[in-house]
């Protein structure tokens, strides 16, 4: 079967490889000097959303590898097996980013010098290697919807989207970790389209198997309790106001808004063309 050289996938697919970035070309000499200006309780909360990042993005750097493979078992999905390959090399990009910075940044090596921060939850841990691995043994439509949801649509597009509103409210208006912010603002870019990815690929399901949307609908709820319940043991650490004077509430504001808005995408928006 021919390619299909203008299906959504391939489209993202040219799109990504035109926007590729180099996480050795941003300089984090300001970050240093920024780092050392902060007081410790601001540390704490900038490292918090760091790791937590680079968590995220060495977790689904590693749980993609079951998805592509169910693709292929599929056969002829050879252009969604195309994005995922991409989208792997893009996370793996992301944890460089990451890597990166706090070597360079923090005056001590993580773990050893400079404690983990405390985690917030079992999705890296459990949820999303459950989700994704689970493909291992059932390929199914119902298997894949729930990889889908859990990545695509919570891990970036609330979790992640939650995660940037926080760094720039921090760092944005102090104009401070120049290079961080620009690292971000690239994976932000990168993830964009790996989140209308998963809204093509939910859409999908949904078209070919309509009982999925209930499905859709059940694991994006079940999910939405498992994010409030982490969201609330952060005022527990840090009181009704976070450090750089960023109210505790807007994380509850921004998960029921970027949950609101992927639920609508997937099914208020119209088919994406296979």
């Amino acid at each position: 079967m021919p390619l299909d050289l203008e299906s959504f996938p391939i489209r993202e697919f040219r799109k990504g490889r035109g926007m590729a970035w180099d996480p050795q070309a941003i300089d984090f000499s300001q970050d240093r000097k920024d780092w050392l200006a902060l007081n410790e309780v601001e540390q704490k909360f900038l490292l918090s959303q760091v790791v937590g990042f680079l968590v995220g993005e060495r977790a689904v750097t590693h749980d993609l590898a079951p998805l592509q493979q169910t693709l292929r078992m599929e056969r002829g999905r050879i252009a969604e097996e195309m994005y995922i390959s991409q989208q792997t090399y893009e996370e793996s990009v992301h944890v460089e980013f990451f890597e990166r910075w706090t070597q360079e940044v923090l005056p001590g090596t993580l773990g050893k010098d400079i404690p983990y921060p405390e985690g917030e939850g079992n999705m890296f841990s459990e949820i999303l290697p459950d989700a994704m691995q689970a493909l291992n043994e059932d390929r199914s439509p119902e298997a894949q919807m729930r990889a889908t949801v859990t990545y695509h649509q919570v891990v970036e597009g609330v979790l992640a989207e939650v995660g940037y509103r926080l760094f720039y409210l921090c760092i944005d208006e102090r104009k401070i970790m120049a290079g961080l912010r620009e690292g971000l603002r690239n994976i932000q870019v990168d993830e964009s389209r790996h989140i209308a990815f998963g809204t093509y690929f939910a859409q999908r399901l949904i078209s070919e198997h309509p009982a999925l949307e209930a499905l859709f609908v059940s694991e994006m709820e079940r999910l939405y309790e498992v994010t409030t319940r982490s969201n609330q043991q952060l005022p527990d650490r840090y009181g009704a106001t976070f450090p750089f004077g960023v109210a505790a509430s807007v994380m509850d504001k921004f998960t029921n808004q970027f949950f609101k808005q992927r639920r609508e995408a997937v099914l208020k928006g119209g088919l994406i063309e296979a």
